[in-house]
């Protein structure tokens, strides 16, 4: 409801041209996004539930110099699979989840840096019997369409990437869900294939900032079996993990 009421009131602080002159700008931003919510969507007509992602690191606010053009894998199949491969505290890790089961490689690695990651951290109490949950959106799906709504867009104009033209959109949160949500200082950047997938993307806060480029955007009905299995080379250092263990360490890396 406290969603549904910020969507309102966007709505209704949203300049008139948005209905007019501003409506294509907010197209292309529905173009963008709702490919990705739709992975998330039970109840949709798009039978895309998975999709494959690699993106290139071009800037980091702190980023060590070794990191710099790092990529990043991810393939996600909803309700409950995803696979992840990226440099994690400064080393290039696997992490695969399959269900309720959690696999990183290499595992001596893992184990080493994530054990030093969690030392001396408060971390949630482990319990034997949690069971990890499905993926979920983090709003209802009848709001999806709303999505564009919520932010003010500067057309910025078209510029060429690698050859391919682009549609260059800045994005800015409406005033009252950025107080909202404690970010008031926060501004997006896009670039916008003409196929309606991003090229790149880049966002800025007071005294940080970062740059991606999209490499690889596919979505489908599903991802190969094998996605979610190591290798042989894999299975030979593979270290395993429990659905409270794997929470407990997600819990220490994004603090």
């Amino acid at each position: 409801m406290k969603f549904l009421r910020l969507v309102l009131l966007a709505a209704l602080l949203a300049p008139s041209a948005f209905l007019r002159a501003e409506e294509n700008r907010y197209d292309v931003l529905g173009k963008v996004l709702m490919p990705f919510a739709n992975v998330f969507a039970k109840n949709t007509k798009n039978q895309n539930h998975a999709m494959q992602l690699t993106v290139r690191l071009e800037l980091m606010t702190g980023l060590p110099p070794a990191l710099l053009g790092s990529r990043a894998e991810l393939a996600l199949q909803y309700p409950d699979k995803l696979r992840l491969r990226a440099p994690v505290l400064g080393e290039e890790l696997t992490i695969c989840r399959h269900g309720q089961e959690v696999w990183v490689y290499p595992g001596t690695k893992a184990a080493a840096l994530l054990n030093a990651a969690t030392n001396g951290k408060k971390l949630p109490k482990s319990d034997p019997k949690e069971q990890l949950p499905p993926f979920a959106l983090p709003i209802p799906e009848k709001q999806l369409a709303l999505l564009p709504v919520l932010f003010q867009i500067k057309d910025v104009g078209a510029e060429s990437l690698d050859g391919e033209p682009c549609r260059v959109l800045d994005l800015f949160l409406m005033p009252e869900l950025a107080k909202s949500l404690r970010e008031k200082d926060s501004a997006v950047r896009v670039w916008v294939r003409g196929d309606g997938k991003p090229a790149r993307l880049s966002m800025a806060r007071t005294g940080w900032q970062i740059s991606v480029r999209f490499e690889r955007v596919e979505f489908s009905k599903t991802l190969p079996p094998e996605t979610w299995q190591p290798t042989a080379d894999q299975a030979a250092d593979m270290l395993q993990l429990d659905a409270a263990r794997y929470e407990q360490l997600l819990s220490a890396l994004v603090k």
